[in-house]
């Protein structure tokens, strides 16, 4: 079985690969407008589509960064009509374990990932001095 790897919880960093027989997973330093293009790398379309899921980890992680690899799981999922599969930071650690849980079924698919922020978002505009 194949899963589509999707880890935005660190701010600045992200996770993006493929979890199957051989788990190829890339660890990039950027943004979430460059993650779009970076999984496209990693997973092109004939790998998507022939996956048996997509996994997300869904926090606890800062606003910005866990809001746009949940959104992102969230519109794969349901674009491609896979199967989407929530998990959090600790259970992302151990990719080889990860792996085998998905495969054996021990993680439910969920139709919607909520994402689990480490707090409160700060999304106010500063004020000038």
């Amino acid at each position: 079985m194949t899963f589509i790897f999707i880890d935005t919880v660190r701010s600045g960093t992200f996770r993006l690969g493929v979890l199957g027989d051989k788990i190829k997973v890339t660890e990039s330093v950027g943004r979430s407008h460059e993650i779009l293009p970076a999984l496209a790398a990693v997973a092109p379309q004939d790998i998507l589509e022939a996956a048996d899921g997509i996994c997300v980890v869904k926090g606890p992680g800062s606003y910005s960064a866990v809001r746009s690899g949940v959104l992102i799981g969230n519109l794969l999922a349901r674009w491609h009509k896979k199967p989407l599969y929530g998990v959090d930071a600790d259970e992302a650690q151990d990719l080889e374990r990860l792996r085998d849980a998905l495969a054996h079924g021990t993680i439910p698919a969920q139709s919607y990932l909520a994402p689990e922020y480490d707090s409160e978002p700060n999304i106010t505009v500063k004020r000038q001095a």
